[in-house]
């Protein structure tokens, strides 16, 4: 079978390699139709996801179709669609006995300590899927069942309430997403986003305003519409670690900042204001029992899964793929492979 397996950063290659057979009871074996590229994806090609190891089959967002079943598992056959989960847990560490598996200290992550979806088959443990019905949705609509569950995660994260003002730094993906999310919840959503291209699909993904921070003052726009408040709830979703300490400033009292994306170096906190506010901080990471939710929502944001979705290749187009996702000036919103 078919794998795209990182042998170290920068070197990148499709290998035919050992197609898996179910070794346990509990096991599914999934032929992979569909999986997206992940910017997590692109930092391990690069060497520079620090968590990550090689030789390593990288994805982790994927649809697919079972193959076959170990014989404790009843409630799945062969044909029917599933979205994998990419993490595993202990289940023992004090995250897993408080509802944050998706902390585990033992956490294994596919594509980056674990070997991904950028394989035509995997084998897995049946408690890593979940059924979908493909005459609802296809393989590819479905790949994106798991970065809507990131999005999910860092609202429930935030708990985003309804008539809350709320703030999306960042309009690629996930930043959509989680703009989608907030306004479902019943929020009023901003998004900030300097690439006008992006910004103008943000509208289709539930906010209410967007903001060019680059021709646009964000705290006057953001003081005239909460008139001197603030808003209630700031996703850092842009990847610029230092918008936490502008956070600080922009967030009303109780206000709650999530941050989305992953740092190098530590930012000044004005710990006199968060103080002042009571505000709280918050991480957020994977996600954690979002995906039936997601599984069921799905079929009805499909307009908004098809607009994401710029660019659909081939597995032996990975290169091409690649390419198309790391230029700035494609245009690409989630980038999909498909076997």
């Amino acid at each position: 079978m078919k794998a795209i397996t990182i042998l170290k950063p920068n070197q990148m290659k499709l290998l035919e390699v050992e197609k898996p057979v179910i070794t346990e009871p509990d096991q599914v074996l999934v032929k992979i139709r569909a999986t997206g590229i992940c910017g997590s994806d692109v930092h391990v090609y690069h060497g520079t996801n620090p968590y990550a190891s090689y030789p390593r089959v990288i994805g982790h967002e994927a649809a697919g179709e079972i193959e076959a079943v170990g014989e404790n598992v009843t409630d799945l056959k062969p044909g029917d669609g599933v979205v994998l989960e990419p993490i595993t847990y202990c289940g023992e560490c004090y995250a897993c006995r408080n509802g944050h598996h998706n902390v585990c200290r033992e956490l294994k992550v596919l594509g980056c300590i674990a070997d991904g979806t950028f394989r035509e088959y995997m084998v897995v443990p049946r408690s890593q899927v979940y059924p979908f019905d493909p005459s609802r949705m296809s393989y590819v609509q479905a790949a994106v069942c798991e970065p809507y569950t990131i999005a999910a995660q860092a609202n429930w994260r935030g708990d985003v309430r309804p008539g809350d003002k709320v703030l999306v730094h960042g309009a690629g993906p996930i930043g959509l997403l989680t703009a989608d999310i907030a306004k479902s919840r019943g929020a009023t959503v901003i998004v900030s986003e300097p690439n006008e291209s992006r910004l103008a699909m943000a509208k289709n993904f539930g906010a209410d305003y967007g903001v060019n921070p680059r021709k646009e003052d964000l705290d006057e726009f953001i003081g005239k519409l909460t008139q001197g408040e603030g808003v209630n709830v700031v996703f850092e979703a842009a990847g610029i670690p230092a918008l936490i300490s502008h956070a600080v400033h922009i967030l009303s009292p109780a206000g709650r900042f999530v941050a989305m994306t992953y740092g190098k170096e530590p930012v000044p906190i004005n710990f006199k204001e968060i103080n002042a506010k009571e505000l709280t901080i918050l991480g957020t990471r994977h996600q954690y029992q979002k995906f039936p939710e997601i599984i069921e929502q799905l079929p009805e944001r499909l307009d908004r899964v098809d607009e994401l979705i710029t660019h659909v290749f081939p597995v032996e187009k990975y290169e091409e793929a690649f390419a198309v996702l790391e230029d700035k000036e494609s245009g690409a919103g989630k980038v999909v492979l498909t076997f």
